[in-house]
């Protein structure tokens, strides 16, 4: 009788133990997480490259293309977060245009140089499309351009890149690890 006695006190120890140790993990893990808004993402992404974000948006569009990217908003349209599969996302369905989603993440950062606009110039011109080339802007019909409408958008850059007066662009993305359809 009081070995069993001993075992229940010692079993309720050992799992309080552990339960004290999973929510400490799981209070560091949201410590590192750093939450964002799509309102103010441009501004402060720079700070969080490769660091592990958590954000909510409106599902603006996802890609027709295999549905590896969608484009989150929030109270505009004209401040979009991309959003891109990640290891553990197969795709976004096209069903989730208008949802509400919360997305956990790897901000990552995309850098355009001129060598960059060159290779994708060089892509462009083949008889081909490569739509996986470029920078994917999530606007509508975008699946759709053609070689003129993808050479203007190149030689946008080109401006932006010169007047920018460093030697690269930054775009930045977040690759999903999950997200959730808020309701």
């Amino acid at each position: 009788m009081t070995r069993n006695i001993i075992f229940i006190i010692l079993s309720i120890f050992i799992f309080s133990a552990c339960d004290q140790g999973m929510k400490k993990a799981e209070a560091d893990h949201s410590k590192d997480t750093v939450k964002m808004a799509v309102l103010t993402f441009e501004q402060k992404a720079d700070s969080f490259i490769n660091r592990a974000v958590v954000i909510e948006g409106t599902v603006l569009h996802t890609c027709k293309h295999g549905g590896k990217r969608m484009f989150i908003v929030d109270g505009t349209d004209s401040i979009r977060v991309e959003i891109t599969a990640g290891q553990d996302v197969t795709q976004f369905d096209e069903s989730l245009a208008g949802s509400r989603v919360r997305v956990f993440g790897i901000l990552k950062e995309e850098r355009i140089d001129a060598k960059y606009l060159n290779e994708w110039e060089a892509e462009v011109k083949k008889p081909e499309e490569n739509h996986n080339a470029g920078i994917h802007t999530g606007a509508k019909g975008h699946e759709d351009q053609g070689v003129r409408e993808k050479l203007d958008q190149i030689n946008s850059l080109r401006e932006d890149l010169k007047k920018s007066g460093k030697d690269h662009l930054s775009f930045y993305s977040i690759e999903a690890g999950k997200f959730i359809e808020l309701k």
